[in-house]
């Protein structure tokens, strides 16, 4: 009897798709639903399109759902409605009505569905093969890298690689679906049938902003970031930048700094402080070569162009092993390749800077990107360069050099000159040339040049005396120049369908010249008895800094089941570094140059156990530093463990060494300066961090709470100081003013995400303490200079029609600092008169809170966008440092303090135009 129903059954269901539903060929052509009950959406899809579809009201009252019918196919459309729900299906009942129940639904007929199935995709033919294929964005077929592939109702999934290739290992069946998300661009649902090729199958994506007509409509709401898939890591797409505020340039390393355990108190640099380490301890990897200054405009701005980044990778710690050379964190960068399909250019115009790109192909297997940027003298960048240089600028009155006789109280004429006109820009470079030499290879040069030129120099002269018969004059450089120029060749082959490959080679330079010196020159005429006296004194510093890197690596990915990949590769680095610190013309307080090769192996496993729920990394990287001859083991594991589809449980730790550093200079009066040195395993040690971290997250519809907590001992932090050392001009030894010692960096982040709807953004808090123990500035630990207790960070985003609404808040607790509780003169031996300051323990004080709120509104049309933001609305005074002088008054020394604040409200405006 059973078996005769079910014949009806089949006979039924045959029967009512021997007519085919018309559900089956309708095609809607453009319906948005966002966070939409799914009662509404059912009932709006019935009235506009007269679909039958049967269902309990009770039962999907309770279920919101968002979905874009893009000229979609009414049934896979409803597909990706349900999806959502992750409890609802559906079938075709006898009467051709489409019917929606639960998953487990005894009513359910599986021969039904399987029927369906195999005459709306076809009868499969092919089981168990292996499916390799590209993940491309969609009008441009720029390659996704990092994205992740899996196949719907299996544990088998993948990730792409940074050339944007994945393979997929045993798929089931030529009709099995595709599940694909990329951060920043719409989840895609790909249907597989007995015609999809095996090899080289190329899936597209789509941005998750789409353009029709007027309004900029969201399809499936995008995340702008996305922050708990990986231990410790960030991922963003440059693309959503525009969505955050800004102050006249989208950028992507002010906005990691949003984010909670990456420090955001310090606009004075727009390097990445995480978790307690300095920018120098963040390795910065640009289509993978290494970037070693990342600032613009004194650090106010980073030095990278957003038109021309396509994927930005943040690990706050615990990082693979295929990364070295850093203690603190990465930052992988992945450069666009631009349009391989039509001619593509845009512009950004504002109140400091142009930017331009073009994009072109350059037939079929060739694509340029090229793009620019460059300052110009508005009135916001003369505010920021004016905020960051004449705060630090002294009169010659000020500092006591070349005072005319008679000190203050002196009789001056009305014929002093002075001529003195700033001149300072900065301007980047980015282009990328894309070669698909065929399906397995790709080659690829990528180019950056980032460079700022400041010239604050001035002149002048004056009479004085009482008949105006002596005479001086004074010329002062304040000339600086900084940048990074990088390049790197890679050639990227797909072997075949499990080993991959990647060669690259690679150059990067970093260079900072600083000429701050004043020359006074003072004549006494002749008279009766005498002849004319001319004195030419010299006072200042000449600080160069030079770093060349030359790197060549290999790097191999094996795919040895659907769940084990393996990575394993060589690295070769060779750097000379060249420093030089010269005072007054002839005191050469450091000279070095530098010379080393970092050569190194790493091996690294990637497993998927227990029915894919634990994601284990072991791996070992080993380096050998020619310098000290030695090797150096770097053990690395993470792991992350889903113990439901909300929960994850997380955990990272290993060993890491930096060879090439920043030494911090210690200048108590004008704010500690840093350079580049390589370690020589003595004075200058290599460094060492160990790291653990621990955490979970709890994800639950659109909404995210991550929790981690760490910690780094680190070993072989070096410090420069000439204070114990005032006596310079009898000479210095570099043992004498290099000092090392430990550190220990514990805390918390904790981030609470909304990352759908209308209304999104997140709430970060991290709580922290970086503790520094080095003997020959303290006998205890005292605070880092990074250090910040506590910071909590509040980003908002609205979307209303086309137009978008952002708000940043940031509070923090101030940064330590070493103050100057006095000062005392000492006539010397020649006559002279110097000056000398009594500093605090180390970082024995704070500054005042930081406190900080940016709100932004953007106009987005087909054309581009207009956007207006203002920074530190409420004109918030935050400490940058501390200015301390040494002034005479009625004979005596007096110690002058002076507050030397970070920028205030300042508003801008943003102009965006796009071709396409």
């Amino acid at each position: 009897m059973k078996q005769l129903l079910l014949v009806l059954l089949l006979l039924g269901t045959f029967a009512g798709w021997a007519q085919g539903p018309a559900e089956a060929e309708l095609v809607i052509k453009d319906e948005f639903y966002n966070n939409k009950p799914l009662l509404f959406v059912l009932t709006d899809l019935k009235k506009k399109y007269n679909v039958k579809v049967d269902y309990d009201e009770e039962l999907v009252k309770k279920y919101r759902v968002s979905y874009w019918f893009d000229n979609t196919k009414f049934l896979d459309g409803l597909k990706g409605v349900l999806r959502d729900t992750k409890e609802l299906t559906f079938y075709i009942t006898e009467a051709n009505m489409v019917k929606i129940v639960p998953k487990n639904s005894p009513e359910l007929p599986k021969e039904a569905r399987k029927e369906f199935d195999t005459r709306y995709r076809g009868v499969p033919t092919r089981a168990d093969f292996t499916l390799v294929g590209r993940i491309v964005e969609k009008g441009t077929s720029e390659n996704m890298p990092f994205a992740t592939v899996a196949v719907r109702g299996t544990n088998i999934g993948a990730q792409t690689n940074v050339d944007g290739y994945f393979t997929l290992l045993k798929v089931p069946s030529d009709t099995a679906t595709l599940l694909v998300s990329y951060v920043g661009y719409k989840n895609a649902t790909v249907f597989l049938s007995p015609k999809t090729p095996l090899d080289n199958f190329i899936i597209e994506i789509e941005p998750g902003e789409q353009e029709l007509e007027e309004v900029m409509v969201l399809g499936e709401k995008t995340e702008v970031l996305k922050a708990n898939e990986i231990v410790g890591m960030i991922k963003m797409t440059p693309k959503n930048l525009a969505k955050l505020p800004n102050i006249g340039e989208r950028d992507p390393f002010r906005a990691f700094q949003l984010m909670p355990g990456v420090s955001a108190s310090n606009e004075s640099s727009s390097g990445l402080y995480v978790r307690g380490g300095t920018p120098d301890q963040t390795l910065v990897l640009y289509d993978g070569f290494t970037v070693y200054h990342v600032d613009h405009l004194f650090g106010f701005f980073s030095a990278f162009n957003y038109n021309a980044l396509k994927d930005i990778q943040l690990y706050k710690g615990g990082f693979d092993a295929k990364f070295g050379g850093r203690i603190s964190a990465v930052a992988e960068i992945t450069g666009k390749e631009g349009n391989k399909n039509k001619i593509n250019a845009g512009a950004d115009l504002s109140l400091l800077s142009a930017n331009a790109y073009l994009e072109t192909p350059l037939g079929k297997k060739l694509t340029l990107l090229v793009a620019g940027r460059r300052s110009y003298k508005g009135p916001l960048y003369e505010k920021i360069f004016n905020t960051f240089t004449s705060e630090r600028q002294t009169t010659v009155a000020q500092t006591g050099f070349g005072r005319p006789p008679g000190g203050p109280g002196g009789r001056f004429g009305n014929n002093a000159l002075q001529n003195q006109t700033a001149q300072s820009y900065f301007y980047d470079l980015n282009a990328k040339l894309t070669w698909n030499l065929s399906k397995k290879d790709i080659l690829t040069w990528s180019l950056y040049n980032g460079t700022d030129k400041m010239d604050n120099s001035s002149a002048s002269s004056f009479n004085f005396g009482r008949g105006g018969d002596l005479g001086a004059s004074t010329s002062s450089n304040d000339i600086s120049a900084w940048g990074n120029l990088g390049s790197s060749f890679k050639w990227s082959r797909r072997w075949n369908d499990k080993l991959y490959s990647n060669m690259l080679v690679s150059y990067s330079n970093f260079y900072s010249n600083r000429d701050n010196t004043r020359t006074v020159v003072s004549t006494i005429p002749a008279t009766d008895t005498s002849v004319a006296i001319t004195r030419k004194q010299n006072i200042g510093q000449v600080e160069t800094n030079d770093l060349k890197d030359f790197t060549a690596k290999i790097d191999f990915e094996y795919k040895l089941t659907p769940h084990n990949q393996l990575e394993f590769g060589i690295h070769s680095t060779a750097n000379t570094i060249d420093y030089q610190y010269i005072q007054n013309d002839t005191v050469n307080v450091l000279s070095k140059n530098d010379r080393g090769l970092i050569t190194a192996f790493y091996l690294q496993d990637q497993m998927r156990l227990f029915n894919t729920k634990l994601l284990l990394k072991p791996g070992l990287r080993i380096n050998h530093f020619d310098v000290t001859n030695k090797l150096y083991f770097e053990p690395r594991l993470s792991a992350t463990f889903a113990l439901s589809d909300k929960i994850k449980l997380k955990m990272a730790t290993g060993r890491y060494f930096q060879f090439a550093k920043q030494i911090n200079r210690e200048d108590l009066t004008q704010g500690n300066r840093s350079y580049w040195l390589l370690a020589n395993g003595g004075t200058l040690p290599v460094t060492q961090s160990d790291h653990l971290i621990v955490g979970g997250s709890y994800e639950y519809k659109q909404y995210l709470v991550d929790v981690e907590f760490y910690q780094k001992n680190n070993t072989g932090i070096t410090e420069y100081t000439l204070r114990f050392v005032p006596q310079i001009r009898q000479g210095l030894s570099v043992q004498e003013t290099f000092f090392n010692g430990n550190e220990v960096v514990r805390g918390v982040d904790v981030l609470v995400q909304r990352k759908f709807g209308d209304f999104n953004g997140w709430i970060g808090y991290t709580l922290s303490e970086a503790l520094r123990n080095v003997s020959a500035f303290s006998d205890l630990p005292y605070h880092s200079d990074q250090d910040v207790r506590h910071q909590f960070k509040f980003i908002g985003a609205y979307r209303w029609k086309n137009i978008d609404f952002s708000l940043t808040q940031i509070v923090s607790t101030g940064r330590p600092y070493t103050s100057i509780v006095g000062a005392y003169q000492v006539k010397l031996l020649d006559g002279s008169i110097r000056n000398f300051t009594m500093p605090s323990d180390k970082n024995a004080t704070r500054f005042s809170s930081y406190n900080r709120l940016d709100i932004s509104a953007t106009y987005n049309a087909r054309w581009g966008s207009i956007g207006l933001s203002v920074f530190n609305l409420y004109n918030r005074k935050n400490v940058w440092y501390k200015r301390f002088e040494v002034i005479t008054e009625n004979g005596e020394s007096v110690l002058q303090t002076t507050n030397v604040n970070y920028l205030g409200f300042t508003p801008n405006v943003t102009f965006s135009w796009k071709l396409r």
